[in-house]
């Protein structure tokens, strides 16, 4: 449909050393309102499903593990108050958490205490899990100004999202980028390793602070892990760099609802660019479906920021030798298999990217009418749903 612009060089650094990765299925199950995380609100689609991941990634060189954010404790319901009130009043009519990522990194034969550090990509709960389980030995990484803003935690400061106890005895860094940072993209980055295997990237706007990461999973393919820099695919695809096809790729795996070969014509028809006439289905086959959202109840800080990451996010999309892994896409548990069935590291041979990468239409609507059910009704607890 729409016409295809090269993407820029990411202007990676080159380097040999590598990382072996790891897609976690956290059993985190949310369903949340639309219009607190993508606008404009699109008719039959005023919900989103969000099954939640975390990534586990071995550097061989130095025999450091780290994982890449946590999922939610399965106790969810025993956050501090400030986080158990934001999941009521901002939209979060379903949650459902069956285990805790410490209980499925042993029964996938990883003791939780030979975990050197959790990077937490920002401060939310289906992010941070609870870190209690896991010994003072494993640090915590964070962004950005997240000491002054959380610090000192509840009950000290009854708004914070964190226990104190969660950093008693803990080494807590958090990392700072400035004007000097090596670019990748368009983010500021740090190279964690000093190695070039695993790069934490700046990438602000749903949260202050928020981080993304890179991991190099072969000498000349990456893995972005983006935490929540776009909560929905369809807030960076299409793109002007990868346009709407006439078609649906027949890799991509389609709802026995819809027909197939399925044409995208049946999507762009609640693309709100609009696809009434010729010139507007070419201009709205270049561009997103969503942006983040600006709504009062929004879980965006600052959507116009966020903009600015999701736009250098679409580069990374864009690359062939990065596939981009968000904290929150349905495709990710239907296209790879998750921890511990073997990594990420061979995503390019096994084209996960190309079967995945409009894997997301399968949420959008067609003529209104909703496009996948609720992935979990109402919030549960121990097994019951209590709300």
């Amino acid at each position: 449909m729409g016409s295809h612009n090269q993407p820029p060089n990411l202007n990676i650094p080159p380097s040999s050393n590598t990382c072996d990765l790891f897609l976690i299925d956290t059993t985190c199950d949310i369903l949340s309102s639309s219009s607190s995380l993508i606008e404009p609100e699109i008719k039959g689609h005023e919900f989103l499903n969000l099954p939640t991941y975390s990534f586990y990634l071995h550097n061989p060189r130095s025999n450091k593990r780290i994982l890449f954010d946590m999922g939610c404790r399965k106790d969810w319901w025993n956050l501090p108050p400030a986080v158990s009130s934001a999941i009521a009043e901002k939209g979060i009519p379903g949650l459902r958490v069956t285990s805790d990522i410490d209980e499925i990194l042993t029964a996938g034969g990883i003791d939780p205490a030979s975990i050197d550090a959790v990077v937490w990509s920002h401060f939310h709960y289906d992010h941070t899990g609870n870190a209690s389980r896991f010994p003072p030995s494993t640090d915590v990484v964070v962004g950005p100004g997240f000491k002054s803003a959380f610090l000192p935690g509840y009950p000290e400061n009854p708004k914070s999202p964190f226990f104190s106890a969660d950093f008693e005895g803990r080494q807590l860094n958090e990392i700072s980028f400035n004007d000097s940072s090596p670019r990748i993209g368009q983010f500021q980055s740090l190279d964690y390793f000093a190695d070039g295997s695993f790069y934490l990237l700046n990438t602000p706007g749903h949260t202050p602070g928020h981080i993304s990461a890179l991991v190099r999973v072969t000498p000349d393919t990456f893995v972005f892990l983006g935490g929540d820099i776009s909560h929905f695919p369809g807030m960076y695809r299409p793109s002007e760099h990868i346009p709407m096809p006439e078609w649906v790729p027949p890799e991509t795996k389609l709802d026995s609802r819809l027909p197939c070969p399925c044409p995208c014509a049946l999507f762009m028809a609640c693309h709100p660019g609009g696809a009434a006439t010729e010139e507007e289905a070419q201009s709205s086959a270049a561009k997103p479906f969503y942006r983040p959202s600006s709504h009062a109840n929004s879980w965006y800080e600052d959507p116009v920021e966020a903009q600015r990451s999701v736009h250098g996010l679409m580069e990374f999309d864009a690359d062939e030798n990065v596939f981009v892994a968000i904290a929150h896409d349905p495709a990710l548990r239907e296209v790879k298999p998750c921890f511990p069935e073997g990594t990420l590291n061979g995503w390019k041979t096994a084209e996960w990217k190309k079967r995945s990468h409009w894997y997301f239409l399968n949420e959008l609507p067609v003529e209104g009418k909703v496009g996948r059910e609720k992935l979990v009704d109402g919030r549960w607890k121990d097994g019951e749903r209590v709300a």
